[in-house]
């Protein structure tokens, strides 16, 4: 298994992206995904407006913006129980 935490924000074309890639991979990973809208609080959208769509890592390594479909699958590995 697999956690992490997925920020993100409705209307943003790259958290899609992300999403669906994240999506492609569960039958290979057992993915616990905790989602987190970054509008809903003040603090994180000051922190990861201009970052999102950004997965947090158990181990507390992220990845951010454009993300890589090699360096998901490099955490996804390195992050699994």
């Amino acid at each position: 298994m697999v956690k992490l935490t997925f920020y993100y924000k409705h209307g943003c074309w790259l958290c899609d992206t992300a999403q669906e890639m994240l999506n492609g991979l569960s039958d290979k990973y057992d993915i616990k995904l905790k989602k987190i809208d970054i509008t809903t609080e003040e603090d994180l959208y000051e922190l990861y407006r201009f970052d999102i769509p950004v997965f947090e890592f158990k181990d507390g390594s992220t990845l951010h913006a454009r993300i890589k479909k090699k360096d998901l699958l490099k955490k996804l590995q390195e992050n699994e129980e």
